[in-house]
């Protein structure tokens, strides 16, 4: 008899009773919240850091491009009228054309007229590359390449030459002259609700002067041209 009580005491406290189960599960529905919030949450910063980490790739892509044609650039003297030799490059505060080396998709060979300018359309600013084979007839449409989408404003400037202790001045414009840059700076700002960066690029070019000019003094021209 003694065994038989025993056993069934044990077995009732073996099981859980309705209120057990309702804390148990409230527990549960508690811990799940919680977790789900918790995976919401890492999900959201994951996207919020790829993204970031998207812009800053696409910043620096664009930086080494314009690192390579912008230093590209070719001093070609021209002259008119046998006026001293004038670069074939403009520069202003808002854009840049000048020529330089083919891209390498063209095989590199030859050169191409490289404008940089800023377009605006649908109350949105895009800094646009426009690129067109030097030889190629007024009929040919340029190559445009999107750099860079709703931008605030881009700002280029010019540094010339030191003269004897002073340093060079930075200028917002470099036009009708018989000498290049030696750095161009780029800045570009985003609206204040975008979270891109852009750090300052500066670029030298890497030549100076036209080697394929042999001055002539009497023509005061390039000879042969």
């Amino acid at each position: 008899m003694t065994d038989g009580a025993t056993t069934n005491e044990d077995d009732g406290e073996a099981g859980f009773t309705l209120v057990e189960m309702l804390v148990a599960l409230a527990l549960f529905s508690v811990l799940v919240t919680v977790l789900f919030s918790n995976v919401q949450f890492g999900l959201k910063a994951w996207n919020k850091t790829s993204a970031s980490i998207e812009q800053l790739d696409r910043a620096a892509m664009v930086q080494d491009v314009l690192r390579r044609i912008v230093g590209g650039l070719y001093p070609m003297a021209n002259s008119e009228n046998g006026a001293q030799p004038l670069v074939d490059f403009s520069g202003s505060r808002d854009g840049m054309s000048f020529l330089g080396n083919a891209p390498l998709v063209m095989g590199g060979a030859g050169r191409f007229r490289y404008e940089l300018v800023v377009e605006r359309r649908d109350q949105q600013s895009n800094l646009v590359l426009n690129a067109t084979p030097e030889l190629a007839n007024d009929r040919s449409l340029p190559a445009k390449t999107l750099l860079l989408s709703d931008i605030a404003r881009v700002e280029f400037s010019y540094l010339g030459e030191a003269k004897g202790n002073q340093a060079g001045n930075w200028t917002d414009g470099w036009t009708r002259r018989s000498d290049t840059p030696r750095l161009v700076r780029i800045r570009v700002a985003f609206r204040s609700d975008n979270a891109r960066a852009w750090p300052e690029l500066l670029i030298a070019p890497r030549v100076l002067a036209d080697v394929g000019c042999v001055y002539d003094s009497i023509t005061m021209r390039c000879q042969g041209r």
